[in-house]
């Protein structure tokens, strides 16, 4: 009678979990849900706010009708930058950061779900959830008449220095779910990034050594020249990376998949290669 009741409970706990797993955006569109229209994004955002939420960002957003845009951490880190909405058919809401994200432009396609909005990256993976929230923006309000201002003063934006050990962490959290993100030539030695999703980014030159990248998703990431010796990317996808010049020495290999990859040059000395797919003897 024990052994039914673990039995049921282990089940019944696993449709629990099945039932909160976040809805991906092939299942929304499978459901028959569509996104935001060019229309819709205009009104969600023309001179409103969002506070977006993810794993390394939680801000309120101001979209100014000019096309610029002030943000303002949960931290109270103050940023600006650009926004734009990209025509139809495939509407996409497009922002650039001055300093976040390492200025990279980033454009995602939007879907609502309940009195939310999930920002869905142009890889299909689930990015921010977005809140509604007209003027709560509290003293940003006076940033908005300044950045509409062309006399407005960079300083008015400047915040206090992050010490080396929060440029770390802040930078080790990002490229956790950073899809096509910019990190050429970053320093991510010791980082525990295992399943991060750096699919398309540019890790060229990359000091990855010692970091943990187990079953992390790197496909056509361009790392040529990086330092990956000793990496743990057991697992990981590499397919139809760019590896040109890169120093493997070392590094844990076991079950990756390197399809496609360009090894021109490769270091793969002591490396662990075992159970390793779409390498080519």
């Amino acid at each position: 009678m024990q052994h039914q009741l673990r039995c049921y409970f282990s089940v019944m706990f696993l449709v629990f979990l099945s039932a909160c797993t976040p809805a991906t955006m092939s299942k929304l569109l499978a459901q028959g849900q569509k996104p935001l229209s060019e229309k819709q994004l205009l009104e969600l955002v023309t001179n409103h706010s969002l506070h977006l939420e993810a794993i390394d960002l939680n801000a309120n957003i101001k979209y100014l009708p000019n096309g610029h845009l002030v943000a303002t951490s949960l931290q109270g880190e103050k940023e600006k930058g650009k926004w734009n909405i990209t025509p139809t058919p495939d509407s996409k809401l497009c922002m650039k950061f001055d300093r976040w994200y390492y200025s990279d432009l980033k454009c995602y396609t939007l879907f609502s779900e309940g009195d939310k909005y999930v920002f869905f990256t142009s890889n299909g993976a689930r990015y921010y959830t977005g809140t509604a929230s007209a003027n709560t923006m509290g003293k940003q309000q006076s940033q908005v008449a300044e950045i509409e201002s062309p006399t407005a003063s960079q300083n008015d934006y400047s915040t206090t220095p992050l010490s080396r050990a929060e440029k770390e962490h802040t930078l080790i959290s990002l490229a956790r779910n950073c899809p096509d993100c910019n990190f050429a030539g970053v320093d991510l030695r010791n980082a525990q990034l295992t399943t991060a999703n750096l699919a398309g980014a540019n890790l060229s030159k990359a000091d990855l050594s010692d970091a943990n990248l187990r079953r992390a998703n790197l496909a056509g990431a361009d790392l040529s020249g990086a330092n990956l010796t000793r990496t743990n990317l057991a697992g990981a996808d590499l397919s139809n990376c760019n590896l040109k010049g890169a120093d493997l020495t070392g590094s844990n290999l076991i079950r990756a998949t390197v399809t496609g990859a360009n090894l021109e040059g490769a270091i793969l000395l002591d490396a662990h290669l075992d159970s390793i797919q779409g390498l080519k003897k």
